[in-house]
């Protein structure tokens, strides 16, 4: 190579070497934000569903509809009387 086109050359591949870096980062930066929104997303649809619930446990005064509920979808029973600890004797 000569030494005339030595430095048009390298200036060239730095160039495009500079590009890929640009554009590859670039699409990092937009693949990170939309991994971002999605995750903002779900959060704000998590805030929404526990404000509703936060608003029927305070509006619900049914409580035999409360307990059903707790049985039958979390799961939950009422402790054993072994369980319970008296507070005084």
């Amino acid at each position: 190579m000569r030494p005339d086109t030595f430095i048009p050359a390298f200036l060239i591949l730095l160039l495009v070497l500079t590009a890929a870096i640009i554009v590859t980062s670039r699409t990092w930066m937009l693949e990170s934000h939309r991994e971002l929104s999605n995750e903002e997303d779900v959060y704000l649809q998590n805030l929404d569903r526990e404000r509703a619930l936060k608003l029927e446990l305070v509006t619900r005064t049914d409580l035999n509809t409360i307990e059903r509920r707790a049985r039958e979808e979390l799961g939950m029973q009422p402790m054993r009387q072994d369980q319970w600890l008296p507070l005084s004797d």
